[in-house]
């Protein structure tokens, strides 16, 4: 199944038996971001890094904007301060306990945006 990214619309007249069709009437569609994480290691210790990758993905065919990204990290790890990239490019987030957030401004049309951060992990009980 294709997913449908804009809607077009066309309207006709008919007079003496010749029809004028109207230019099509656009609308882009805005649709849903898709989203996608990944971590480097499968398994890990106390005190190893864990690196996520975070691929946020436009779909539309017209940039979306003020996109908010959230991930609550799990128990037993704690954010490296500084990790933070938005498509390669350190960047500052927002963090409450173990939430990090982050607004991405923009993301272009049938593209993406990348974010990494790492956590490291330190134990505790669940």
């Amino acid at each position: 199944m294709a997913t449908i990214t804009s809607v077009s619309n066309t309207a006709s007249a008919t007079f003496n038996g010749n029809v004028t069709q109207s230019a099509p009437a656009v609308t882009q569609l805005t649709l849903d971001p898709t989203i996608a994480k990944t971590v480097d290691k499968s398994t890990a210790s106390i005190g190893e890094i864990l690196t996520y990758t975070i691929t946020i993905g436009n779909e539309s065919e017209v940039p979306i904007n003020e996109v908010t990204f959230s991930d609550t990290l799990p128990v037993g790890t704690s954010y490296v301060t500084g990790s933070f990239t938005v498509n390669g490019i350190s960047a500052t987030p927002s963090i409450s306990g173990s939430t990090i957030s982050y607004q991405i401004p923009s993301i272009d049309a049938a593209g993406n945006s990348i974010i990494t951060l790492q956590a490291m992990v330190v134990g505790g009980e669940i």
